[in-house]
């Protein structure tokens, strides 16, 4: 392993301790639970029925190019996923355990899927709204940082599923959009 990658491992550990830490704290753990379930698959897939069914023009064209990133995504993610099988920080150290209030949706670690769909999510409707970007931005952040401190993520899992996120739905705003 490069010192450059021990680097990071060693940083992913440090900060995602730091996070486990912050546990104790019961209004921000409810929080994170919150924000964790909010990156599920089913919530995106609600607000793209919401735009198709109800949106105007821009609505369902934010809700298209929203499922081609989507799709995208997924393929990147489940790629990626099954190349590095990185895993999960609760199986690799003992003083992150995982909170069973959020179970882990598969079973490797990097990237993160939640990360990458939420910022792809922020990307193409703060595209069409630009009102949206920043209040979904934060959103993808605390749904990426709830991955983090409930240790299903190191923090390079869900920085590398952000960048994927942005990149593809920017990449498809730029095709199709």
């Amino acid at each position: 392993m490069t010192a450059f990658i021990e680097r990071i491992c060693r940083y992913d550990h440090l900060i995602s301790s730091r996070l486990c830490d912050l546990r104790s704290n019961e209004t921000l753990t409810g929080v994170m639970i919150l924000a964790s379930h909010a990156g599920d698959g089913p919530t995106w897939v609600l607000l793209g029925l919401i735009m198709l069914i109800f949106g105007d023009s821009p609505g369902r064209s934010a809700a298209l190019v929203f499922v081609v990133s989507s799709l995208i995504c997924i393929g990147v993610f489940k790629l990626v996923k099954s190349t590095t099988s990185r895993k999960r920080p609760f199986e690799e150290f003992a003083d992150l355990p995982m909170d069973f209030r959020t179970p882990p949706p598969d079973r490797f670690s990097f990237p993160s899927g939640h990360s990458m769909n939420a910022f792809a999510v922020a990307v193409v409707y703060g595209y069409y709204f630009p009102f949206m970007l920043i209040p979904l931005l934060a959103l993808a952040a605390l749904i990426a940082a709830s991955r983090v401190f409930f240790s299903l993520h190191y923090p390079s899992d869900v920085t590398a599923g952000a960048a994927v996120g942005i990149l593809v739905a920017s990449a498809v705003i730029n095709v199709i959009g």
